[in-house]
């Protein structure tokens, strides 16, 4: 199920609040009649969240530069203040409660980052790609510990 806002069902539950009955009739339309009792008593819970909104950057652009493999140069504030720019190959996002974060590497590091999307002060899709290596690239950054609370530095 995709949205005006380009997200998917979990961009519903979260706005659920503005119009729950709409998200749950459009929800029991599609799911068997033998199911739909349990739309109702689902036993799970989404929280609001409390992730940062995001202004430097399309995240559109960004899920596109991950799929194209296509090189983007950002502008960056770290958690000290401090901004860089750096040309970055996005692999993948990451969502968390309280936080997006994206994970690149990072050519003024030349290692794996994690960079908070709401920190980027903005964006350039660059023309140029880099090489996934088959997966080889996200099975490495998907090999290190996943840590929220630690952006890029």
């Amino acid at each position: 199920m995709r949205l005006a806002c380009g997200c998917c069902v979990a961009c519903a539950i979260r706005n659920s609040r503005k119009r729950p009955e709409s998200v749950l009739a459009k929800l029991a339309a599609v799911v068997p009649r033998e199911l739909q009792s349990q739309l109702v008593a689902a036993p799970l819970f989404v929280s609001e969240g409390s992730a940062p909104a995001v202004n430097g950057i399309d995240l559109s652009q960004l899920r596109s530069a991950i799929r194209e493999t296509r090189k983007l140069a950002v502008a960056y504030v770290d958690e000290e203040g401090r901004r860089t720019q750096r040309t970055i190959w996005p692999i993948a996002m990451a969502y968390y409660v309280d936080v997006t974060l994206l994970g690149a590497w990072c050519e003024l590091r030349n290692d794996f980052r994690n960079f908070r999307v709401d920190r980027i002060l903005g964006s350039q899709l660059l023309d140029q790609r880099f090489e996934a290596d088959s997966g080889k690239l996200m099975a490495q950054w998907l090999a290190l510990p996943k840590d929220n609370s630690r952006a890029a530095a």
